[in-house]
């Protein structure tokens, strides 16, 4: 595994809650306003369930994530990775808040992954 397919762990888990969200509450509202309570609540029930599973997988990996990301020296890298992987904001936010041009984001980035890719 490469140090960005680590450090992505957790967007994609992030991708899959949001989606078992949306279903959930579309189920949620669709049984509360048909009659299909009775035949809906099994699927609520279990989607609500794969929801928690999913939570609680989406932190142990971003435990695992802020401890290797904790390991790295540099200050402006370990800030950026964190923003970029557990907080999941964009290049450009990063870039605007911390007065870093883009390209210097990418830079740290990069060099980053590679050091992430050493600790794993």
């Amino acid at each position: 595994m490469t140090g960005k397919e680590f450090l992505e762990q957790y967007a994609i888990i992030d991708r899959q809650i949001r989606s078992v969200k949306l279903q959930l509450d579309g189920m949620n509202a669709l049984a509360n306003e048909s009659a299909m309570q009775d035949y809906l609540q099994p699927e609520i029930d279990s989607l609500t369930n794969t929801l928690k599973f999913m939570i609680d997988n989406g932190n142990a990996v971003k435990v695992q994530m802020i401890e290797k990301i904790q390991q790295i020296e540099n200050d402006n890298r370990r800030e950026i990775l964190i923003r970029k992987y557990i907080k999941l904001d964009s290049i450009i936010k990063i870039s605007k808040e911390m007065f870093i041009s883009r390209q210097g984001i990418y830079y740290h980035l990069e060099l980053g992954e590679k050091e992430i890719e050493q600790l794993i």
